[in-house]
């Protein structure tokens, strides 16, 4: 890293990067966000946890992002149509506040772009062309780029910062080994109006016969989305819209709760997921959000990790070392593994077997006991606290082991 930074290019101005950029302008770098209006019609992270609500108060933009979402008292989670577990964020009696926001992404990032702008970050509304710079391993920003600038680098940035998402350019440009998840799913999601909600402003998510869905109350519709491997959309056609509108039809979960519905927005296919890079930065330059990562969108927990990235990335760049910038790298990475040890609990069947292991031994002190802190543990999963304290982690792989003996996890295998 150079012994100072004080200019610093952001490519990308979703929340991971205009969060930074509102953080370094704030402190006084010169700070410049590249960021264009071309972006998919949809974008997935349109429920937030309750561990963003302290960066939105950090960015000042709470009350601007109430007034255009849907209050988040809590989660659903529906195992089958029958069985169907509603949890209120204060079960999780932590230190988080109990409720979050189901937001519209476009009215959400602009929120935050908007809090960089009134921070003094400059807004280039272009793209942003990188090339390998002059040592190993290096990168700047390509002489056309500079110069539409108008000079606001000089000779070029002191630090280069990819918030790109999954277009991960410096990664990509430096050929960064990826490490990859065990699953292979896309996305497939829309909004519709008429699809039945079981709570009010709660996320639902749904296990199916064949992967699982969300359901996110937005104003005035509902996201629906798909996470299901590619060979079993198939049989419904070649199209992703034939897909997702044939899924619906077929999948019962899903025929029951969107048989009144009327899709109003095209349908959105988003994959890769579970791509963590193995270099987080480098010689000028950094990842962050989703170019630092991203590993299942079960728990929302996207842009959460993008905010907080970003606040951490923030931290290292401020306090101007090379340890730092190890800190910041080994924090990813211990966050996101511990993210996907959860997501995979999920998958594999043994965090919802707690559940049902809780139910079959509820009558007895031991079982009534469990099920008090199983519904702690599952509460503060969903509001993003758990994962974030080595206790509860702790705690939690004990539970889900235990849970594993009481019962076998095997009939809730999400396929």
């Amino acid at each position: 890293m150079p012994k100072r930074i004080e200019t610093v290019a952001i490519i990308g101005g979703g929340p991971a990067g205009a969060t930074l950029g509102a953080l370094l302008a704030k402190d006084g770098y010169k700070t410049a966000i590249f960021q264009t209006d071309k972006r998919p019609p949809l974008i997935v992270g349109e429920s937030l946890l309750p561990a963003v609500i302290p960066y939105l108060r950090k960015l000042g933009i709470e009350d601007e992002i109430k007034s255009f979402s849907i209050y988040k008292p809590g989660a659903t989670v529906c195992l089958s149509l029958n069985e169907v577990i509603s949890a209120s964020f204060t079960f999780a009696d932590g230190r988080l506040p109990d409720y979050a926001y189901n937001t519209p992404r476009d009215l959400f990032d602009q929120s935050v772009m908007n809090a960089a702008r009134n921070a003094g970050a400059a807004i280039f509304p272009f793209s942003a062309k990188l090339e390998g710079g002059e040592g190993p391993d290096s990168v700047r920003l390509a002489a056309e780029t500079l110069e539409k600038t108008a000079g606001f680098f000089g000779a070029g940035p002191d630090l280069i910062v990819d918030a790109s998402g999954r277009l991960r350019l410096i990664s990509r440009l430096l050929e960064t080994p990826i490490k990859e998840g065990g699953r292979h799913d896309v996305a497939l999601f829309a909004h519709l109006n008429g699809v039945m909600l079981n709570d009010a402003g709660h996320i639902h998510l749904d296990r199916l016969t064949k992967g699982w869905s969300w359901r996110i109350p937005l104003p005035g519709r509902v996201s629906l989305g798909i996470v299901i491997h590619p060979d079993h959309l198939k049989q419904y056609g070649n199209g992703i819209e034939e897909q997702f509108d044939g899924f619906l039809r077929e999948e019962p979960s899903l025929r029951a709760y969107a048989k009144d519905s009327t899709r109003i927005s095209p349908v959105i296919k988003y994959n890769n997921y579970q791509i963590i890079p193995e270099r987080m930065y480098g010689p000028g330059w950094a990842v962050v959000g989703d170019s630092a990562g991203f590993v299942d969108p079960v728990f929302s927990s996207g842009l959460y990790l993008g905010m907080k990235g970003a606040y951490e990335l923030f931290k290292a760049i401020r306090a101007g070392s090379d340890l730092a910038m190890q800190r910041y790298e080994r924090g990813r990475k211990v966050e996101l593994k511990k993210w996907q040890g959860v997501i995979d609990s999920w998958y594999d069947g043994r965090l919802f077997n707690l559940y049902r292991a809780g139910q079959k031994y509820k009558d007895n002190p031991i079982g009534a006991r469990m099920a008090l802190r199983v519904r702690k543990r599952l509460a503060r999963i969903l509001t993003g606290e758990a994962v974030d304290d080595g206790f509860n982690m702790k705690l939690f792989e004990y539970l889900i082991s235990f849970g594993a003996v009481m019962r076998d996890p095997k009939d809730l295998v999400v396929m």
